[in-house]
């Protein structure tokens, strides 16, 4: 096991082009750690610098307190998995595993004992023999796997290791790796751009956009209590719906209709506070059931405009005219494009797939107004990040 230090660690090429501005942040020992966010965002880029197959601009990585910028990937005790498998065709399996083993003249009878270990962890003993083109998607990847684990390194790092597995391999493949790690109790380091495996998979996650992080903490902390605009609408799926608001006095004004505002979020804004972005996941409506509103609840209609259905929930999609007077105000970059040329946004409730309804109905919807996120709209900071906005026993 091993704690990593990243301490303002920045990437730039010879070009002008900035990967990675003054990253920070702590891995520790035996974590299962997420680098998350969308192509480009630089968590890569990152995970080559932690590793050595790039050099470092600026800054420090440490590992249990020793520098190792200067070290050659070699000499850094980690190992890595990449996108491609990287298998040798003409090899088998078991050779396949020992291949690194042999290059670092390890003797036989070591090298026997490391793969037969390591295919016993991965369920890979019976397939010792045969070659990869007779193997299955994830079964060639616990092969890569198994040439990392034979190392005995005291990090991992994973870069997109199922990117290339279809949807049941990929649900598969997360549960095992997910069990590795907790057997192995080694630090791991993982990277994605799939929020799902980010949610489902780590420890803690870190949220990158543009070479920054934006935000690091548990999957429900990311959920339930976002720094920003990018954390909101990046984790979860479907994503945070975004809506422009507008305070008058203490009434929040939604293009969905208006309500009180709750004093205790009243007390997280600032004082001349007066335009917003609100910020609402799928799940906080449900259907209206005989008018009956409780205080702090929202009604609205709204026409269906596309059902999906998963079998154990309903994603009902529709669209909201924003008012004239919430046109003005002016959108972040992450959400330019959101409302559309007639002046409609569209939206998304999460519902119990016991409700019947059909494309084209009007349904009637309940929003619980306390779980709003409000979010500054110049900045995209979030007003509300410290209240308790998770259902009960999810904070």
């Amino acid at each position: 096991m091993a704690e990593i230090i990243l301490d303002r660690v920045s990437k730039h090429f010879p070009d002008g082009t900035v990967t990675l501005q003054e990253v920070s942040f702590t891995i520790r020992n035996g974590e299962f750690f997420i680098l998350v966010g969308p192509s480009g965002c630089g968590k890569s880029t990152l995970l080559n610098l932690i590793v050595g197959l790039e050099a470092v601009s600026a800054g420090e990585i440490r590992v249990d307190g020793r520098t190792v910028n200067k070290l050659d990937p070699k000499d850094r005790n980690m190992a890595m998995v990449f996108q491609s498998y990287a298998l040798y065709p003409h090899m088998s399996v078991r050779e396949n595993i020992a291949f690194p083993l042999r290059l670092a003249k390890v003797s036989n009878a070591e090298i026997a004992r490391r793969v037969d270990e390591a295919a016993a962890i991965l369920e890979l003993t019976p397939l010792l023999e045969r070659k990869p083109a007779s193997l299955s998607g994830g079964q060639r990847q616990r092969v890569a796997m198994g040439r990392a684990i034979v190392r005995e390194p005291e990090v991992f790092l994973l870069d997109e290791p199922l990117s290339n597995l279809d949807a049941r391999l990929r649900v598969q493949m997360r549960i095992e790796i997910a069990r590795l790690q907790k057997r192995l109790g080694t630090t791991l380091i993982y990277v994605t751009h799939d929020q799902t495996e980010a949610m489902t998979m780590g420890d803690r996650v870190a949220v990158m956009n543009r070479g920054k992080v934006q935000q690091i903490g548990t999957p429900r902390e990311l959920y339930y209590h976002p720094a920003n605009l990018f954390v909101a609408g990046f984790m979860g799926s479907p994503g945070m719906n975004f809506l422009p608001a507008l305070i008058d006095g203490t009434r929040l004004i939604l293009p969905i209709g208006e309500t009180e505002l709750a004093e205790e979020m009243l007390r997280h804004l600032p004082a001349d506070c007066t335009e917003l972005i609100a910020g609402i996941r799928p799940e906080y409506f449900r259907p209206l059931e005989a008018d009956n509103i409780s205080r702090g609840e929202l009604a609205f209609d709204a026409f269906i405009d596309v059902l999906e259905w998963s079998g154990a929930e309903l994603y009902v999609y529709f669209d909201v005219k924003v008012p004239v007077k919430s046109l003005a105000i002016p959108w972040p970059d992450d959400l330019c494009g959101k409302i559309r040329e007639n002046n409609t946004l569209p939206l998304v409730a999460r519902l119990p797939s016991s409700v019947f309804i059909s494309k084209g109905d009007k349904i009637s919807l309940l929003l619980d107004t306390c779980k709003i996120h409000l979010f500054a709209y110049k900045t995209g900071k979030s007003y509300t990040r410290k209240l308790p906005l998770a259902p009960a026993g999810n904070e």
